[in-house]
């Protein structure tokens, strides 16, 4: 009896160290991945594709789909991501960016970032009318809305700007009261279709360069370069495969890109400039006129 009981006893602790292993493997496992908050931005597909692929599962990234710009903020100050992809305005906008440094650049926006229109700015310029602005508010597209009025020299009392997520802006549809709505691809393609006529984009401004990175405490950067470099170069050979079979490309991510069709995606190739594999010296020089810090840049 007295054996019986012994032996359950040590049973019970061979079974607690094993689910205490388990919970401990499992949870150093858990820790050790990094959390990356992006959207489907056509410069930030090749994640998607990376992602679909397989290739991602022996590396420590683990990326979260969104679609409003403002949600990157929140899981990153709330400890649910350790990284995210974003343009500078949005780092910009963060409260607590101390230790949030760009690991490498991916993009420049050349049009794919644009405010459309059922009239013309000659027509906003001289309207009446109050003009609905439907934008997502704390996020660059605010930025963009201040260069827009600044560049057109237009007047800001007359605008009444509205919050939305892209994902609700593209319900909006063409009506006869003066209206703005400042989107991007692949959101901006379904306002295309509806009648929305493009008026000003990072193609034909001036004064608003927006630049596309891969952001990340340089706390968890740190002792993990070659892990941060081995998901730069995936990132590299996902776009060699766009630009070698953009059809099969575009058939492995086509789930995330809101119903834009191959023909509307490739054009949206064409409104970025790609800048992962080496940061021009006048996007450096102007993303720190910005103070956003460039030192932790992967050669």
């Amino acid at each position: 009896m007295k054996t019986t009981r012994v032996l359950g006893f040590v049973l019970l602790l061979l079974m607690s160290a094993v689910a205490g292993l388990y919970y401990y493997m499992s949870h150093s496992a858990e820790s050790s991945k990094i959390q990356i908050s992006t959207n489907p931005w056509i410069g930030f597909t090749p994640f998607i594709y990376a992602q679909e692929k397989g290739w991602l599962e022996k590396t420590p990234f683990r990326f979260m789909w969104l679609v409003d710009l403002t949600d990157n903020a929140r899981l990153y100050e709330r400890g649910f991501t350790q990284g995210f992809t974003a343009t500078q305005y949005e780092l910009l906008h963060f409260k607590h960016a101390n230790t949030i440094k760009p690991v490498f650049l991916i993009d420049r926006s050349f049009g794919a970032d644009a405010i459309v229109s059922n009239c013309s700015i000659d027509e906003i310029r001289f309207s009446k009318e109050r003009v609905e602005v439907y934008m997502e508010q704390g996020s660059l597209q605010d930025d963009f809305f201040k260069a827009f009025i600044a560049e057109y020299s237009l007047d800001s009392s007359k605008f009444h700007k509205m919050d939305v997520s892209q994902k609700n802006i593209t319900t909006i549809e063409v009506g006869k009261r003066p209206m703005l709505i400042i989107s991007y691809e692949p959101y901006l393609s379904e306002l295309l279709k509806k009648g929305f006529q493009p008026i000003a984009s990072t193609r034909t401004m001036d004064s608003f360069f927006v630049i596309d990175a891969l952001f990340a405490d340089e706390r968890v950067v740190l002792g993990r370069e070659k892990e941060f470099a081995h998901l730069h170069e995936l990132f590299g050979l996902a776009v060699e495969h766009l630009n070698s079979n953009p059809r099969e490309y575009y058939e492995t991510i086509k789930g995330y890109l809101e119903g834009q069709s191959y023909e509307e995606f490739m054009v949206s190739t064409h409104q970025i400039e790609w800048i992962y594999r080496k940061a021009p010296k006048e996007i450096i020089a102007h993303l720190n006129a910005q103070h956003v810090k460039t030192d932790r840049l992967l050669p």
